[in-house]
């Protein structure tokens, strides 16, 4: 009788030692997913705001505003500009049924003093967010100036990212501006 109890018991012993490798096995295999899971929803994570973007450019597309192959590329909402087309932009005649451009200027006060795009308003880029309320909504053209274009493209990408639609930046801003300029 001892020797069947012997057995029994180093059967078990066996059955025991290959139910532990099974559950090792199949626990090793399930953190492996867990861990193939969560790689994937880091990656969707870093995707989220690239896709926004692209729903946003479908947006415009769909809504009938020019969209240029350089805003799909860059994953910008707003387009480039140079500051002879918008001379161009504010010397001709509106169409009707259009609104007037509306010139931002995202300078400093001390710059915007130094002189400025006549009728343009001026809303300095680090107040851009509070003073949202002043950058007209009525969808006319916008156009944000800086000294430069780093500062109005940060004001561009910000606005468009709002919802505001038809927004450009000007490239090379005040400095390359040769159109009338006025001092308040």
């Amino acid at each position: 009788m001892s020797f069947v109890l012997w057995i029994i018991a180093v059967v078990g012993l066996i059955l025991a030692y290959l139910a532990g490798r099974k559950a090792t096995a199949l626990q090793e295999r399930i953190d492996g997913m867990v861990r193939e899971h969560s790689v994937k929803a880091a990656e969707m994570e870093e995707l989220k705001p690239q896709l926004d973007q692209l729903r946003k450019l479908i947006g415009l597309i769909a809504g009938g505003h020019d969209v240029d192959p350089a805003m799909v590329r860059d994953g910008r909402l707003y387009q480039n500009v140079s500051t002879a087309e918008l001379d161009r932009r504010l010397a001709a005649e509106v169409p009707d049924g259009e609104r007037d451009p509306a010139v931002i200027d995202v300078r400093s006060q001390r710059e915007w003093a130094g002189g400025h795009i006549p009728g343009a308003v001026h809303i300095p880029v680090e107040e851009i967010e509070e003073r949202m309320r002043e950058v007209p909504r009525d969808g006319r053209p916008l156009y944000v100036v800086c000294a430069g274009g780093g500062r109005s493209a940060s004001a561009s990408d910000f606005l468009a990212g709002r919802g505001y639609l038809r927004v450009h930046n000007v490239e090379g801003g005040m400095n390359s501006w040769k159109g009338a300029v006025t001092q308040d």
